[in-house]
């Protein structure tokens, strides 16, 4: 609607989203050995790098449940078929509001309503971390109180999470005229994150849908307490659904599932982005245009996949860490937490929840014993900050083509990288659920330089051009209608990731580990002799940092590595694309003409080498520190021919 100086807008958005479901991609007989973090029960006590993994697998002795890039060990699922629903509503108003000759402003404001997942048949559930565990029922009257259950959604309010009502988002926008060359720009918004994209909330992922039943191999992190030969004594479960009522789930997930993942509806924020920029642009003399801006977003409450809530104390770990003697044959002989205890959960002969009539004084300790995880679906807990300069040459021939240089200088702070760390390498993980604030570091896709040069340009010879204007018929064919196009990209590889190899009793009880640096030691300087660009200090694909500054932290201590380097990175772009092409028009009135175009991709054969090992820690493991592929998706000189027929 136009009102003199304001143009408005106003409308209504309104989407159903279904999603019917059936699928797992969970192998239900893959079991691992020895893997970089799990136990190798072969090892010699105490003796950090020993043990072999074919022996463990000859023994039957497999890891607990893990997962790596997609791939998932020691669990057995079997998937329902899910008939998800999100209904969506939005509504927005803008204003673009000319108020002055060179000033136009932009005013805006959206409300969305993120209709959270309902499945048909009510088949959700949800973890409440207040309420009094229903396994209170079966202890004694004086047993220390249980909180944390879960429970299936009613009729009367079918979503596991609660719909969203605060989610505004303004629109503020100027564009000023200093004068007929140049121009001022800027623009601040709030963005909501659609709630589908943490599809660990889809209907299909819940736990109730996904009958998974999970392999322990260990309690304690030494001794083995099942094997491959019967992993799952009391057989793999169907999901459940509805059919078991609010109890029966309850025991059913304490009892079999053990590891739970849901959603708190009491503690779930929706997730934002904030992004703003200032722009400035201006004509140049010689048809040359530059904008110069400055972009900045924040993000808040973001979400994982999971976040795991079940960790013991830090506190306890400390005390832990205390009492490793490594004098001892068993250097964990003393440490509480890894005693036996008799399991509480354990009545009249029955394991309702753990395994087993004993279990660990550590597991006892845990927020929420009666399980071995608890992690909550799509729990926006991170946050993340992004400032860039952004500049941006362009210049128009006079005859045909063009030339676009962007330069980029940026820094992406972040204590989470992705939703989908399993399908991405160098992702960095938690080590410690209880401080997320330590977990702040570079984000895992920072780039801090990226310079984008591309050109097209039609050769300035032949008929009508600069050079040899006058050919014409044979010869015009032959030297008119060349051209050149391509594209040149510098960038600074991602930081690097790094992880502890050797077992730690951290990761006992919820939390994870990463190695430590060296005090005093430099991991950037790297004591090769040769290397890729002929300088010791640069780095090598045989030693691409120094690998003498990293150690394993003592048993029960985080590392003090971050979560992403802040100094080293993987080796980064390089490359230059090239094609030469030749137009040529024929028949009556040029009706028809022939392209033909030589393409040269990586055209300097420029190697793009793969981050380096960055597993530390373990004595077996030579390639720490060594570059032992190139990037995935990189090629070497790649050139192909194409013919084109213009009619």
């Amino acid at each position: 609607m136009l009102r003199g100086r304001h143009q408005y807008q106003l409308g209504f958005q309104f989407e159903v989203g279904r999603d019917d479901y059936a699928q797992s991609n969970i192998a239900s007989g893959a079991f691992d050995f020895c893997v970089a973090g799990q136990a190798c029960f072969t090892s010699l006590p105490g003796v950090s790098g020993t043990g072999f993994a074919f022996a463990d697998f000859l023994l039957g002795y497999a890891d607990n449940f893990n997962n790596l890039e997609n791939h998932f060990f020691a669990q057995a699922v079997v998937p329902a078929f899910t008939a998800g629903q999100q209904i969506y509503r939005a509504f927005y108003f803008a204003d673009s509001w000319h108020a002055a000759n060179r000033l136009t402003l932009n005013l805006g404001l959206r409300y969305d309503l993120q209709g959270p997942w309902s499945e048909r048949f009510n088949r959700l559930s949800y973890f409440d971390p207040t309420a009094t565990n229903f396994l209170m029922r079966f202890l004694p009257a004086d047993s220390p109180a249980v909180k944390g259950d879960v429970f299936l959604v009613n009729s009367g309010n079918r979503s596991n999470i609660p719909l969203e009502k605060i989610d505004f988002s303004p629109r503020l926008g100027f564009a000023y005229s200093i004068n007929s060359k140049m121009v001022v720009r800027s623009g601040y918004g709030i963005f909501w994150i659609p709630n589908y994209v943490s599809f660990s909330l889809n209907p299909l992922n819940d736990m109730v849908n996904a009958g998974a039943t999970t392999y322990t191999g260990t309690v304690d992190g030494t001794h083995p307490v099942n094997t491959i030969s019967l992993p799952f004594p009391v057989g793999i479960s169907a999901p459940p659904g509805r059919s078991l009522g609010v109890e029966g789930t309850q025991q059913f997930l304490t009892q079999v599932v053990q590891s739970i993942t849901e959603a708190n509806p009491s503690d779930h924020p929706a997730g934002y982005v904030q992004q703003w920029n200032l722009d400035v642009e201006r004509d140049l003399p010689a048809g040359f245009f530059v904008s110069a801006a400055y972009v900045g977003s924040k993000g808040t409450h973001l979400a994982q996949y999971s976040q795991q809530i079940n960790q013991i104390s830090d506190t306890l770990l400390a005390q832990a860490a205390a009492q490793v003697n490594p004098s001892l044959a068993n250097p964990r002989q003393n440490v509480a937490l890894v005693q036996p205890t008799p399991n509480p959960f354990f009545v009249n002969g029955q394991a309702l929840a753990l395994t087993g009539p004993t279990t660990t004084v550590g597991q006892l300790l845990r927020p929420y014993p009666q399980y071995a995880g608890v992690q909550l679906a799509g729990q926006g807990s991170y946050d993340s900050i992004y400032h860039s300069f952004q500049l941006t040459v362009q210049k128009r021939f006079a005859g045909a083509g063009s030339l676009s240089v962007a330069y980029t200088n940026a820094k992406l702070i972040s204590d989470t990288d992705t939703l989908t760390a399993w399908l991405e390498t160098g992702v960095g993980g938690i080590q410690d659920n209880n401080n997320l604030r330590g977990e702040r570091s570079l984000s895992s896709q920072d780039v801090p330089q990226r310079l984008v040069i591309s050109y097209v340009l039609d050769l300035p010879v032949g008929k009508g051009k600069k050079y040899l204007a006058g050919a014409g018929g044979t010869m015009d064919k032959i030297v008119g209608g060349w051209g050149i196009d391509g594209v040149t990209i510098f960038q600074r590889g991602f930081p690097l990731v790094f992880t502890n190899g050797q077992v730690n009793g951290t990761t006992l009880f919820g939390g994870g580990s990463r190695p430590s640096l060296v005090p005093g030691c430099d991991p950037s300087a790297s004591a090769s002799t040769t290397s890729r660009l002929a300088n010791s200090n640069e780095p090598n694909v045989s030693r691409w940092f120094n690998t003498a500054c990293f150690a394993a932290p003592a048993d029960f201590t985080f590392g003090n590595v971050q979560r992403v380097d802040p100094r080293l990175r993987a080796d980064g772009i390089d490359n230059f694309d090239f094609a030469v092409f030749k137009r040529t028009r024929f028949a009556t009135n040029e009706r028809f003409g022939l392209e033909f175009r030589t393409e040269f991709f990586n055209i300097f054969n420029r190697t793009q080498f793969a981050p380096p090992n960055t597993i530390c820690c373990t004595a077996n493991n030579q390639n720490f520190g060594v570059v032992t592929a190139t990037a995935p998706g990189t090629n070497p000189r790649l050139v192909q021919f194409a013919l084109k027929f213009l009619f």
